[in-house]
């Protein structure tokens, strides 16, 4: 699901950035590289986006998206991930650790074409939904089925609000900022089945913080 508000026009412009694309035979693709940068000039608009364990609007919020659903493909057409980082935050539209974020020049979705032949990237937004379709020679046996489990290894509660007091505000004042953001750590499976045997791999092991609710009360003095 794309999202709704100004949010799916990044989703779009980033997207068409990386639609077409073309990768040869050892090479590697940075999304950060291919979508950046994120400004008014190359299509992007502001967008909600997580920033230090808050939800801030920057231009190209929701970049991450496209490298989540990216990423998702690259997994299941078993290319080789180079990098790829959890969000600082759990995001709703995948599973714990099926996410790939893209954050400043410190998180990057890196990925290498280990095939021997071109693959072909298509992706975009239809309907509502972001979608990418990796093309290339199937060499793989026709029983050979992928799938992914995640596993959320512990769960980490958010402990005390952040309270800021407004002097402008009457005592009877109130109002959640943010959310509480509950912590997890997880870790991603790859499950193989082939020739009659299963066989499963860890892919990945993810953090996300743990974030308090953040609440605004009134402190106004004679009131």
């Amino acid at each position: 699901d794309a999202g709704g508000g100004e949010r799916w026009k990044n989703l779009e412009t980033a997207s068409g950035k990386l639609n077409g694309m073309i990768v040869m035979p050892g090479k590697e693709v940075s999304v950060h590289d291919v979508t950046a940068p994120y400004d008014e000039e190359h299509g992007y608009v502001q967008a909600g986006s997580y920033e230090n364990g808050q939800v801030v609007d920057t231009y190209g919020g929701g970049i991450c998206q496209v490298s989540t659903t990216l990423y998702n493909a690259v997994l299941f057409s078993e290319l080789k991930v180079v990098k790829r980082y959890p969000h600082s935050m759990l995001v709703s539209y995948v599973p714990p650790s099926r996410d790939a974020a893209i954050a400043g020049d410190y998180k990057d979705f890196k990925f290498r074409n280990d095939t021997e032949v071109p693959i072909y990237i298509e992706g975009g937004v239809y309907s509502g939904t972001i979608y990418f379709n990796i093309y290339g020679e199937e060499t793989r046996s026709d029983d050979r089925e992928v799938t992914f489990e995640s596993e959320t290894t512990q769960t980490i509660q958010p402990g005390a609000d952040k309270i800021t007091y407004d002097k402008t505000k009457p005592a009877s004042y109130t109002k959640v900022t943010q959310e509480a953001h509950v912590g997890y750590k997880a870790v991603l499976w790859k499950i193989v089945k082939e020739n009659g045997k299963t066989k499963k791999t860890q892919i990945n092991s993810s953090t996300y913080q743990a974030v308090p609710r953040y609440v605004t009360k009134g402190a106004a003095e004679g009131t």
